[in-house]
């Protein structure tokens, strides 16, 4: 059985695909879910901010990308990445 605070932070947790540092910048995710994938300065890409991110052919992105670089994880209802992670760093 969950605890209230485990259920609270289950209540406004949200899956969130994200980018690690593997990426190489190499187009697949963008082609596939440009609604959701885009390119920063770097040329790497990065994950626009979106109040949902099911039914957007995420899971495609993930299974084109040839490093292995985009995941889903938990955010908040901010679109804030739960247990410190941040884009472009490994999980």
């Amino acid at each position: 059985m969950l605890s209230d605070s485990q259920l609270n932070s289950l209540k406004w947790s949200i899956r969130k695909p994200h980018v690690n540092s593997t990426c190489i910048g190499c187009s697949a995710c963008t082609a596939i879910s440009g609604d959701v994938f885009e390119f920063d300065d770097d040329g790497l890409s990065c994950v626009k901010p979106l109040s949902t991110y099911e039914n957007r052919d995420v899971d495609d992105s993930i299974a084109a990308c040839p490093v292995n670089a985009i995941s889903w994880q938990e955010a908040d209802e901010t679109g804030k990445y739960l247990h410190g992670i941040t884009e472009h760093v490994d999980v």
